[in-house]
């Protein structure tokens, strides 16, 4: 390790100290080899245990860059295009209701595209108790499947014209539902089978087998003013703790450890190659995955929403660094990452092949606040 490297592991331990976190699991690789890795703090603080290798994180919403690459597989397939309307693979997307104000409702002028699903510019919500939501819980005893959801979801209004805005909502857990009625696999058998085999990735997917739950790193939940920490009380499954054995969510479902993760990323870092040969995305896709795909309105919405500078964009699932000058980043343009609710963070660089992977189980986890300097430490010690 270069001294640069050992101040990022001293920032990371300050970082422990400073916010009060119990603790993290950093990974980084360049080109198939891993070049730092640091777990400090505790991954169990009431047993003071230090984070664990192979210990397994839900981790949330960094599911939605694995969900991508399985809709884009099938694309370089020839089995659906970025421009066709979502109600060609799920018919009750045809006639969407848009919402105006509180009460007012209007069909709407445009089609959802698979692309719009992709970047968030679709209009749906991620409100997990609306109306149809709960309707299908209760109808199902809260045992339903991806394709159930995607369904119910339908029948929810948007909440602005497809293409005409940008925000957080359902669109990857409705593109797993795409994916197996493309395929005819279920979402989990379809990443297995088409990913995860294939990169040699062995102990990640949607549910945790009984004889590895104990290697589950308990979650915890963050205050950020007060910086107290509680124990959560589910089972940090995440979006499929509540809801049956047969939903797969691709917007927050998998499980994974961190030796996994980076795998994969590293494959999207190093133009979809895995670290074995493996293959599982062409160079011309990967070349598409790191552009930004949103401009006018969904642009600044995105921007808003999520409190980005100019420079930054949302890509295919994650965000991108479309303006490394403007955004004032180290890391170049091209650049694309995304994380999760329970504290997971991922960057992935395909200039350098760098990809960088943080994991915790901490909901509310301050990592806007440190993991910016974080990334700076590191960028300018590769």
């Amino acid at each position: 390790m270069t001294n640069n490297f050992n101040r990022l592991r001293e920032f990371l331990d300050e970082a422990i100290e400073k916010h009060k976190m119990p603790g993290i699991d950093v990974i980084v690789w360049q080109n198939h080899q891993e070049i730092f890795r640091h777990q400090t703090g505790y991954m169990d603080m009431e047993n003071k245990i230090k984070p664990q290798p192979g210990a397994l994180y839900n981790i949330y919403s960094a599911t939605k860059m694995i969900a991508c690459a399985a809709v884009l597989q099938l694309v370089e397939q020839g089995r659906l295009l970025l421009a066709d309307p979502l109600h060609k693979y799920l018919p009750e997307y045809e006639n969407m209701q848009v919402r105006y104000g509180t009460w007012a409702f209007a069909p709407a002028r445009n089609k959802i595209t698979i692309l719009q699903m992709l970047n968030m510019t679709a209009g749906l919500s991620y409100d997990a108790f609306n109306p149809s939501l709960n309707k299908l819980r209760e109808e199902t005893g809260n045992d339903y499947t991806t394709r159930q959801f995607a369904e119910a979801l339908a029948k929810e209004p948007l909440l602005f014209e497809p293409g005409e805005g940008w925000n957080y909502g359902y669109c990857h857990e409705v593109l797993g539902a795409v994916v197996e009625i493309v395929s005819g696999k279920s979402f989990g058998e379809y990443l297995e089978e088409n990913i995860f085999a294939p990169l040699g990735i062995k102990e990640s997917g949607f549910f945790v087998p009984e004889e590895r739950k104990h290697r589950i790193a308990p979650q915890y939940n963050y205050n950020a003013l007060t910086k107290e920490i509680t124990p959560t009380t589910t089972d940090c499954l995440g979006h499929n703790a509540n809801a049956g054995l047969r939903y797969q969510s691709g917007g927050g479902g998998l499980v994974m450890p961190s030796e996994d993760f980076i795998v994969f990323l590293d494959a999207m870092a190093c133009g979809g190659v895995g670290a074995n040969g493996a293959r599982i995305l062409s160079k011309p896709m990967m070349e598409l995955m790191k552009k930004n795909h949103i401009s006018g309105k969904a642009l600044d919405a995105y921007r808003v929403s999520n409190n980005t500078p100019e420079g930054y964009g949302y890509g295919l699932g994650s965000a991108v660094v479309y303006d490394a000058g403007k955004c004032l980043s180290l890391r170049p343009e091209g650049t694309f990452a995304w994380g999760g609710l329970g504290g997971v963070q991922n960057v992935a660089d395909p200039v350098n092949k760098v990809s960088f992977y943080l994991a915790q189980h901490l909901i509310g986890s301050p990592k806007h606040v440190y993991i910016p300097h974080a990334l700076n430490i590191l960028w300018s010690s590769i």
